[in-house]
């Protein structure tokens, strides 16, 4: 029995212990959530944040009929570094983008060897007259994570030996190729009549079907196609819409008197990289048939 009454009473004041407050010194939790933050900060590595790029836009033009295949570039006035994009045959407008913020000016090359340069100047800006005489560049502002708009590299006028030539950047896809395969044929236009029509100028290529054209305007007296695949085509130009025809034959160089009868076509020889000039479709007095027939529908 007092074996009993001593074992119950261990068994409470073991009890009565464990609901006692512990001596031990509490810790502050707010401490603790501040310093494991602090920890994990300095441990955490810090990103670089990366700078924003912006961009360029503006509207493409050539002093011809269409717009030829373009490299429009923007080089930046401290660094020179350059940006570039390319077009199309005919495309009106471009844009260049992820740009770093800076000053830039703005050229357009004629492709593929850029001897043709259009630039975004201050003649451009006041209208391309007489009475603009400030060929001033103007530096074209780039910001992040806006595209400057209105950039138009329209000034095809200008002192070429003053602005920079087409980068020869081999990461500039199709220029080398496009240099060494492809040129230009070129030359005067005339009419019987005291004024010049629409023409269709056409360049046929000789023993297959392709060709390649022009459109002129009414009493426009020079020609020029370019982006020609090297070869040797046939020169004919078409009233437009069809009808009368005009081509470079030997009666050209003979000079088209009575005593020319030859009206057979001249083959023109194209060489990549040039421009082969003095081709003047002025045979206008071929029989009928003389000439291949008008290709456009």
């Amino acid at each position: 029995m007092h074996k009993k009454i001593l074992f119950m009473g261990l068994i409470l004041v073991s009890l009565i212990a464990a609901c006692m407050p512990s001596q031990a010194p509490t810790q502050d939790v707010e401490a603790i959530v501040q310093a494991t933050f602090q920890a994990l900060t300095a441990q955490a590595p810090q990103a670089t944040p990366t700078p924003q790029m912006g961009g360029i836009s503006g509207a493409l033009s050539f002093p011809s009929e269409g717009i030829p295949p373009l490299l429009i570039v923007a080089f930046n006035t401290v660094t020179e570094q350059y940006y570039w994009t390319q077009t199309a045959q005919n495309q009106s407008t471009y844009q260049i983008d992820n740009m770093p913020a800076g000053k830039y000016t703005v050229f357009a090359y004629a492709l593929p060897d850029g001897k043709m340069v259009a630039a975004y100047d201050q003649f451009y800006v006041c209208g391309l007259h007489q009475g603009c005489n400030d060929m001033s560049l103007i530096e074209v502002e780039v910001q992040p994570g806006v595209v400057t708009a209105n950039v138009d590299p329209g000034d095809w006028y200008g002192d070429l030996s003053q602005w920079p030539p087409m980068p020869n950047d081999p990461g500039i896809p199709g220029l080398d190729a496009g240099t060494i395969n492809v040129g230009s044929i070129a030359g005067k236009l005339s009419y019987p009549s005291s004024f010049i029509p629409s023409m269709v100028v056409v360049a046929h290529k000789v023993g297959g079907p392709d060709y390649y054209y022009v459109i002129t305007n009414e009493n426009t007296s020079t020609y020029q196609i370019d982006n020609l695949p090297a070869g040797n085509y046939y020169i004919v130009a078409y009233v437009d819409g069809g009808g009368y025809a005009g081509g470079y034959s030997h009666m050209v160089p003979c000079g088209l008197t009575a005593e020319c009868t030859d009206h057979t076509l001249i083959p023109v020889a194209v060489t990549g990289g040039q421009v082969t000039g003095g081709i003047d479709p002025g045979d206008w007095y071929a029989p009928p048939n003389a000439f291949p027939a008008y290709p456009l529908p």
